[in-house]
């Protein structure tokens, strides 16, 4: 039997967990190269090719769908890839928060969900802030790409990243020689047509980060009753580009206890536990280990809100 859980180990790591970002990313691959982004990687097609075409880079992929991050991992341990890391993060996110300015030399997106409804149109990866994102983590003439096959999604990428000062090509049509996705196979089986956009980076760009800072945690002088904990179940916030929620609280015999917690930070969203533990008369408000998230301004709050509720103020 294949061993492919163990290899597949050595490319995941977890960036809330890191105490610094952005990080070095020169120690996380071990060896000084120049770096490149995948956003949505589906299945590995394109990053297990890409990382055999060129040696020469550290790729870094980012998805949501475990099983697409096993699938990956599975292809890039049979290829013996060494110079891959992938993380479990939203793309748009981890663009943003992970990267310092001008350290990326080629960013690639292929086949992301149109979002077409205007209702939706805060859940596609390419709008004015991706763009702006872009502009401020490539490198001078570092590199944008995307391949989509709705021309309406290319278009408007082409306007943001003109707007931003990128020099833009396409899109035009590929007929042939694309990503190798298995999107990109399924739409060419449909007949649909597949456009390719290229933007290099002109005028650097700056964007705000938010996930930063020691992992936040407030001691609450006194000892917490069961009612107290009970109360904390609805408590929520919420303010220009975030908020939070407290939808449980779980109470132990011993008298921790366990609050399940969703926040938003400008539509990135996260899910994660609070722990109320007993300390010599006091309670410590932490982050769970459990489910540890990044340190947004929404998860501080959150921990900052429940330590003012159970203090009365």
């Amino acid at each position: 039997m294949y061993a492919w859980g163990v290899d597949f180990a050595r490319y995941l790591v977890h960036p809330e967990r890191w105490e610094e970002l952005p990080p070095e990313w020169d120690l996380l691959f071990a060896r000084p190269a120049q770096l490149a982004v995948e956003i949505g990687f589906g299945n590995g097609e394109f990053l297990c090719e890409a990382a055999h075409a060129h040696p020469e880079l550290n790729w870094v992929g980012f998805e949501t769908s475990l099983t697409c991050i096993v699938k990956a991992g599975r292809k890039l341990a049979r290829a013996g890839a060494e110079h891959v890391r992938l993380a479990r993060v939203d793309g748009r996110f981890a663009l943003r928060e992970l990267f310092p300015d001008e350290s990326v030399e080629r960013v690639v997106l292929h086949f992301p969900c149109p979002w077409p409804k205007r209702s939706h149109a805060e859940r596609r990866v390419m709008d004015e802030g991706f763009a702006r994102t872009l502009a401020a983590i490539l490198r001078p003439a570092g590199r944008f790409e995307l391949t989509t096959d709705v021309l309406r999604y290319a278009e408007d990428a082409a306007g943001d990243l003109a707007a931003m000062g990128f020099r833009v090509a396409g899109p035009e049509a590929v007929a042939a020689g694309g990503p190798g996705t298995r999107y990109e196979a399924k739409w060419r089986r449909e007949g649909r047509p597949i456009w390719h956009l290229r933007a290099e980076r002109g005028r650097k760009g700056s964007t705000l980060r938010i996930a930063e800072g020691m992992m936040p945690h407030v001691r609450v002088h006194q000892s917490v009753s069961g009612d107290a904990v009970a109360r904390l179940g609805g408590l929520k916030e919420a303010w220009p580009g975030g908020a939070f929620v407290i939808k449980e609280a779980y109470l132990s015999p011993r008298g921790a206890a366990l609050l399940r917690a969703f926040s938003t930070d400008e539509g990135f969203e996260q899910q994660y536990f609070l722990a109320l533990v007993p300390e010599d008369g006091a309670t410590l408000v932490k982050l769970d280990g459990a489910a540890v998230p990044f340190r947004t301004p929404a998860v501080k709050r959150s921990v900052a809100a429940v330590a003012a509720a159970l203090e009365g103020r």
